[in-house]
């Protein structure tokens, strides 16, 4: 099981659902690796159910509908990618012999390549996609044959002020609404002035705190929009915006689409990209914040 020939690496990130949300009926064209990071589901695979709470690792494949109900009580959160290759090619067993559930290990090597592979697939790295190839075939390869069980730390390599600055938008983003943030509670969160952390903010992210949690926010929108049912108006409120109007005209200023066309166009496979805060906010605080679980 060497070869993923005709790889193909599609829409990747972190979604957020608040209580009760639902996603699906949808029917799969593609691979889809996805990992419940905290809350929980119920998980319907054609016409088999079965519960994942958090630790869960699912593997969907093309031709399955898929659906989901998420915790009714808490905030669910998961990490997931989409993937396709000529699965025909090289000795992958056969299609119908795959598992689509596993539990991650408190120490597995799906963690570190989950973040991995949604990190890179942001970048414009040289070689990015032989490199997603790789670490995508050795996902795969460890969760058919069980063997994922592994101890990787992740690297840190933003300074300890942002990535407290990070945990704290995070942790109010977790929120159903999302409060205001200001700058002063983001520089208390940080233990340091205001004006040092907008400093180090421009110096590693090039954009201000404040900037940083308001592209947080549409970002979590962003998921909701793919991987939801949630109406506009009900995902205004979920993030905090104070009226749809408002909501869809700062997702229009960064995404270039209305939140109705994003929905449409990433869920008809059509890819859109354009949020900068991505892979910092994302990657360095809630995937690495997790890795105890």
């Amino acid at each position: 099981m060497n070869v993923m020939d005709k790889f193909l690496l599609g829409s990747a990130g972190i979604a957020a659902y608040p209580p009760g949300a639902t996603f699906g009926p949808r029917l799969l064209f593609d691979f889809e690796f996805l990992w419940i990071i905290t809350g929980s589901a119920k998980c319907k695979f054609d016409d088999q159910a079965f519960d994942a709470p958090a630790g869960t690792v699912l593997l969907g494949r093309p031709g399955i509908t898929d659906r989901y109900d998420w915790d009714t009580k808490d905030r669910t959160m998961l990490a997931f990618f989409h993937f396709s290759f000529d699965y025909s090619e090289g000795e992958w067993p056969a299609l119908k012999d795959w598992p689509i559930k596993r539990t991650m290990a408190s120490e597995d090597l799906l963690r570190t390549l989950f973040r991995y592979v949604i990190g890179l697939a942001r970048t414009d790295k040289p070689d990015k996609e032989v490199l997603l190839e790789s670490a995508v075939g050795l996902m795969l390869r460890s969760f058919i044959t069980d063997t994922s069980a592994v101890l990787l730390e992740a690297h840190e390599d933003l300074p300890d002020a942002i990535q407290k600055a990070l945990a704290a938008i995070r942790e109010a983003l977790a929120r159903d609404p999302v409060p205001p943030l200001t700058l002063e509670a983001l520089a208390k969160a940080a233990h340091v002035s205001p004006e040092y952390l907008c400093r180090l903010f421009r110096r590693h992210l090039n954009m201000g705190p404040l900037e940083c949690a308001g592209l947080a926010r549409l970002e979590r929108a962003a998921s909701l929009l793919v991987r939801s049912n949630l109406t506009i108006k009900q995902i205004a409120d979920a993030v905090g915006f104070s009226s749809p109007y408002h909501f869809s005209s700062k997702f229009r200023s960064v995404y270039g689409v209305s939140p109705r066309d994003y929905r449409w166009s990433m869920q008809s496979g059509f890819m859109i990209t354009g949020n900068p805060v991505i892979q910092h906010l994302q990657l360095h605080v809630p995937l690495a914040a997790t890795r105890d679980r």
